[in-house]
């Protein structure tokens, strides 16, 4: 029987309305919508194809900005690193298309003019030769407020586990009303 996987929002029911805004509710309102914007025009950028656009995002003033992408092996740690992976002077032509879709948006401010965010992203992909796949990924970062808006200084991709995964994959191959009954004869042997 499929256990209820625990939202985020269950642990950041308190925080939604808990901010470093004196007490102002409109303002806090107005920079969570601000802040969920930008979470926002990042999976747009992503599904333009204009990879480089998602750079645009990003604090310029920031000095060492951190991106952990879930494919790869190591952080990338400052910008020559953060622009050769996301606008490379020559991107791959094995990738064939992307695109991200973000839900569960969760933010919180510690201080006035820093967001952490927590999300989760469905991701799908397209690569040469072979059929699109797609995940669920579980995402967080943190954006500073600029003079330009709201823009990341920190993003952390972090899938589930193999085992997690194949996990959800099988219990997705449950039927669940024909196996209830299977199940409720099952459990009376315990009574």
């Amino acid at each position: 029987m499929q256990m209820a996987r625990p939202k985020i929002s269950d642990h950041f029911e308190s925080e939604r309305m808990s901010t470093s805004h004196s007490g102002n509710p409109a303002a806090a309102s107005d920079d969570r919508n601000a802040v969920i914007a930008v979470i926002h025009a990042t999976a747009e950028a992503w599904n333009s194809q204009n990879f480089a656009s998602v750079l645009d995002l990003w604090d310029p003033a920031e000095p060492t900005p951190f991106y952990l992408a879930e494919e790869q092996d190591d952080w990338f740690v400052g910008w020559e690193r953060l622009r050769g992976y996301l606008a490379p002077a020559r991107p791959s032509p094995a990738v064939q298309g992307i695109r991200e879709e973000m839900r569960e948006i969760h933010v919180k401010f510690p201080v006035p003019d820093l967001a952490i965010v927590a999300w989760w992203m469905h991701f799908e992909m397209k690569i040469i030769g072979r059929k699109p796949i797609g995940e669920e990924v579980r995402v967080s970062a943190v954006l500073r407020r600029t003079a330009e808006g709201w823009r990341y200084i920190h993003w952390a991709e972090s899938p589930m586990t193999a085992s997690m995964y194949l996990t959800r994959l099988m219990e997705r191959d449950v039927d669940a009303e024909k196996f209830q009954p299977c199940h409720e004869r099952a459990m009376q042997r315990w009574k």
